[in-house]
């Protein structure tokens, strides 16, 4: 979705583990995520700008620019109140 500017739905956010907001988080507010293949997505605002200053090329393919078309939709369920004492 991020590299073709297509809308991701995520359903049930709120059972998402707590490692995994902080990654989807960089993603929506910076455009940037690193891969597990060692691929780097990165705003493509960002990318131009370092491609214009000869940073990096178009032939580099471990950097990949984030659609500006890309959304993101999540969905989730309010969590009950802890009904433990608070610390």
């Amino acid at each position: 979705a991020a590299l073709e500017g297509r809308l991701l739905i995520i359903d049930g956010i709120e059972k998402a583990e707590r490692n995994v907001l902080p990654t989807l988080n960089n993603l929506l507010e910076n455009r940037e995520m690193q891969l597990d293949d060692g691929r780097f997505l990165m705003d493509a605002k960002r990318y131009e700008e370092l491609e214009q200053q000869g940073v990096i090329d178009a032939s580099n393919t471990s950097i990949i620019k984030v659609s500006p078309d890309f959304r993101v939709i999540a969905l989730g369920l309010p969590v009950p109140p802890f009904k433990g004492k608070p610390l």
